[in-house]
């Protein structure tokens, strides 16, 4: 697609600034020209044809098209003479780029992501310890479907697996009942002796390998030494590195240039990880080293092998995908240009520091970004000043295949433990959630029930609509009821690409579909069977929100909807007014919201030690508030780690005095398995103020507080960040009415068919008001305006859609309106909306259940069942959990 343009208050530096979103089908490109204005392009992720890698190609046109002969490279300047022909070609297909007019490139890439979920990753091999070889493949007893028969477990990202004969051990309760008199006999005895050798000689010498590999150590015996924890630990086995090299060298012979070395106790003690990856790197054989207590330093092995595998596993394709993509520029780009990276965690890294395990949402994390930066913000008045505080902000980013919710009330929202494709990432990435339902989702009628996906008619064959022979989806639904426009979309389908969407053909596939399902379709017409698979997507969108806001304790109705994507805006004010949402934003580079977002992010570095601490002491009632017992090391340790993070950016070239500090404790009562991330809390008057939030914290998501119970420290975690450009929140504008409309076109709507007005997007003034129903389209998304809802033009040329509720009014006249009826009638489309908002709450309670739980079988393997009944017994909805227990 062309690049379009706008202005911007800033004055520029006189270079450009890309940021760029590498996503599946398309990279969405936005930069800063030297000039201060933006300009924003899309095109094809894949097009072999005319270029062999897109975010290059995207960069390459826009400096074609804008950087002039240094004319102050004026955003409106002529790039064409007279007689049509291009004055310069500096830029031309083909050559390295020349960098000298780029300050700097941002990317988030799906590259790492689409390794994981398809396999094709570095070939790897594991060196964990000894005993421990199947410990990865064994993994946990979850499982993503306990009704599969087959129950196959994901493949592991290893091919080979070495043990090192390494052992330590945690003496805590070992010495638990022993006097320092005894503890220190144990310290001064060496570990026994094997057997004899063959010569009939004892074997002294611990360098020997058959010493390593045929006996095993005594417990408890040797120097008790201080961990990164305060735990004291006791080295029982330190590796043989001749047993090491040897080992190592087999994995070299077969062709492994990647290793992962996972050990039991690393992340108190991580010296024989350094031990074993110091041996590892001299031999020079191997490319990519990943040490567990590097990558993500917390107390679970299965995880953070996982992890480190990860690491191993996915970096080695981000280096060869960088290779690839410095080859398109001359050499200024390593050394005058600044490269970043977008991570999972909504940060931005120097592209050496960029690890596989830390781009799984790399793409996704950008739009989060940007809808926080430019969704969150209070009103304003015509002076600039605020009217009120921030709302809370749910992004939805629907797209073809799925679509992707999160949440912002002022700090990004991270989890610490995810699956993603079968494998534990321990790292901490943005609290996405994400649902199989989006513009590509067939429809289907099965066993009286109206059902959205999850299959997916992908980009190819598509749609019905497409003209590819494709599968009826979402999208041919909006096609149907007039909500998409043929028109204003891209004609860019049938054999030779010129031909609009094909109306007629996803009209046909409704009629096929009723006549096969004549009792599901119920004598509906082809547009109310399209409504009503509508209906049934929104409700399956509006579950991940529910999850995200409601499990968690949040009231729904004191949130606006962020919506991006291409297909988002088509179904964002109908979702709103069903979750009882009344505020709508729709920004107006909805349609490349990551890649704006990346223009927008913070520079970050994250440091985190485990620890055992006891913040607070229980007592009957309450918490000892004179008592801090971590108190001593807490805060020298988080001092530590905030300028081990403080150095890492001021090395990057930030000034210190950019730099900001924020600090967590990771914190779970005694007892329990469920520790929660809790902020330094800005509160200096409050004893004990971890506390009282992680306190607040328990109760709003879970609903009680437990009472005796010491609360501990888990972990230690510092996030340093160099905040990003944040727009400054626009001036109120005033009104001037409706705008002329580009056109009229019938469209269906709740009450039927409606003949609304067509807006373009792009000739919308600040201070235009647009009354629903009508539908807005532009080159990258269409926007629906519902009955009932009013949308403002800001002054940054952004949507504020105002939707209007429903009432209790409407709710008694709905009721009424059915017993006048006197006749209960079957609805599968009711039936489809509530069998998906009961099966979240019954949902809701089991993740509640599996949080609070300390048993495997109910963390685990979900033995436990949750379910809603009527009042007389009948079933309505069990989750899918093990059913045994419903009787």
């Amino acid at each position: 697609m062309s690049p379009s343009t706008s202005s911007s208050s800033s004055q520029g530096d006189g270079k450009f600034h890309f940021a760029i979103d590498r996503g599946g089908t398309f990279t969405d490109v936005h930069c800063t020209l030297p000039n201060g204005s933006e300009v924003v392009s899309k095109l094809l992720s894949v097009d072999p044809a005319n270029y062999d890698d897109a975010p290059t190609e995207g960069i390459r046109r826009l400096l074609d098209e804008y950087d002039n002969d240094n004319d102050n490279n004026d955003a409106t300047a002529a790039t064409t003479t007279t007689t049509g022909k291009r004055k310069r070609s500096c830029y031309q297909r083909g050559q390295v780029v020349d960098t000298s007019s780029i300050g700097s490139i941002r990317m988030g890439t799906t590259v790492a992501t689409n390794a994981l979920l398809e396999r094709e990753g570095e070939r790897m091999g594991l060196v964990i310890t000894k005993g421990f070889g199947d410990l990865l493949r064994i993994g946990d007893q979850t499982r993503s479907d306990i009704f599969d028969l087959t129950c196959k477990a994901p493949e592991v990202l290893y091919e080979e697996v070495v043990e090192v004969d390494e052992r330590v051990m945690l003496s805590d309760f070992f010495d638990e009942n022993k006097s320092d008199e005894e503890i220190a006999l144990l310290e001064q005895q060496q570990q026994s002796q094997p057997e004899n050798n063959d010569d009939g000689h004892k074997d002294t010498d611990s360098n020997n390998s058959n010493y390593y590999s045929s006996h095993w150590p005594d417990a408890g015996i040797g120097l008790r030494i201080t961990g990164v924890t305060g735990e004291k630990v006791i080295p029982l086995r330190t590796p043989n590195p001749d047993a090491v090299r040897a080992s190592l060298q087999t994995l070299a012979d077969k062709g492994i240039q990647s290793l992962a070395i996972v050990f039991q106790h690393s992340y108190v003690y991580p010296e024989h990880e350094k031990l074993v990856g110091d041996i590892a790197k001299s031999m020079n054989c191997f490319t990519e080293i990943s040490l567990s207590h590097e990558v993500m330093s917390m107390v679970k092995l299965v995880p953070r092998g996982h992890t480190a595998c990860a690491a191993a596993y996915l970096t080695p394709k981000i280096t060869e995908y960088l290779a690839g993509f410095t080859k398109g520029f001359d050499d200024g780009l390593t050394k005058n240009v600044r490269l970043d990276f977008m991570k999972s965690d909504g940060g931005l890294t120097p592209v050496n520091d960029f690890g596989g395990h830390q781009a799984i949402l790399s793409g996704p994390a950008g739009g989060v970004v940007g809808y926080a930066k430019t969704s969150y913000r209070p009103s304003m008045d015509g002076e600039g000043n605020a009217t009120n505080k921030p709302v809370p902000v749910i992004g939805f980013d629907m797209g073809g295949t799925s679509t992707d919710v999160s949440r912002y009330d002022g700090t990004l929202e991270h989890v610490f433990e995810t699956t993603t494709a079968g494998v534990s990432i321990q790292a901490p990435q943005l609290d996405i959630h994400t649902v199989a339902a989006g513009g590509g989702s067939r429809l289907f009628l099965q066993n009286g029930l109206f059902v959205v996906g999850p299959e997916s008619s992908k980009a190819h064959p598509g749609p019905v609509c497409y003209r590819k022979n494709g599968y009826l989806a979402v999208t041919d639904a909006n096609v149907v009821l007039g909500r998409v426009l043929p028109d204003h979309f891209p004609h860019i389908f049938g054999p030779n690409e010129d031909e609009p969407l094909d109306l007629e053909g996803a009209r046909n596939a409704f009629e096929e579909l009723a006549a096969v399902n004549e009792k599901e379709a119920g004598g509906r017409t082809i547009e109310e069977l399209a409504y009503g698979f509508v209906q049934v997507a929104n409700e399956a969108m509006c579950r991940p929100i529910r999850n995200l806001t409601q499990m968690r304790g949040f009231d729904i109705t004191k949130h606006a909807l962020a919506c991006f994507g291409g297909a988002g805006p088509q179904h964002a004010c109908a979702m709103a007014r069903a979750l009882g949402i009344t505020k709508v934003y729709v920004h107006r580079y909805g349609g490349i919201l990551s890649a704006y977002g990346l223009s927008m992010a913070d520079a970050v570095v994250e440091e985190q030690e485990p620890a055992k601490e006891v913040y607070a002491v229980a007592k009957d009632t309450g918490f000892d508030e004179d008592r801090d017992p971590s108190a001593s090391t807490r805060e020298s340790r988080l001092a530590h780690l905030a300028t081990k993070a403080r150095s890492s950016l001021m090395k990057q070239g930030y000034a210190e005095e950019t730099i900001v500090i924020e600090k967590y404790l990771n914190m779970r009562y005694q007892g329990t398995d469920n520790a929660i991330m809790i902020k330094e809390s800005q509160n200096s008057n409050v004893k004990l103020p971890y506390a009282k939030t992680f306190i607040e914290q328990y109760h709003r998501e879970f609903g009680f507080e437990l009472e005796g119970r010491d609360i501990l420290i888990d972990d230690m975690r510092v996030r340093a960040f160099v905040p990003g450009a944040t727009p400054a929140p626009p001036p109120a504008v005033p009104l001037i009415g409706p705008p002329p409309p580009a056109g009229s076109t019938r469209a269906y709507f709740e009450n039927g068919w409606e003949t609304v007005s067509t807006y373009n997007f792009d000739d919308l003034k600040p201070g235009h008001e647009i009354q629903g129903p009508a539908i807005l389209f532009q080159s990258i998304s269409t926007i629906i305006l519902e009955i009932g809802c009013k949308a403002l033009v800001t002054a940054d040329g952004d949507l504020d859609i105002a939707v209007a509720p429903k009432t209790d009014e409407d709710d008694t006249k709905h009721h009424l309106e059915e017993e006048e009826k006197m006749e209960i009638k079957e609805d599968p489309v009711q039936l489809s909306i509530y069998a998906h908002r009961f099966m979240g709450i019954a949902e809701q309670m089991g993740r509640t259940l599996a949080r609070t739980a300390i048993s495997v079988n109910i963390k685990e393997r979900l033995d436990f069942s949750c379910a809603l009944f009527t009042r007389n017994g009948g079933l309505v909805a069990n989750a899918p959990h093990i059913p045994v227990h419903l009787g």
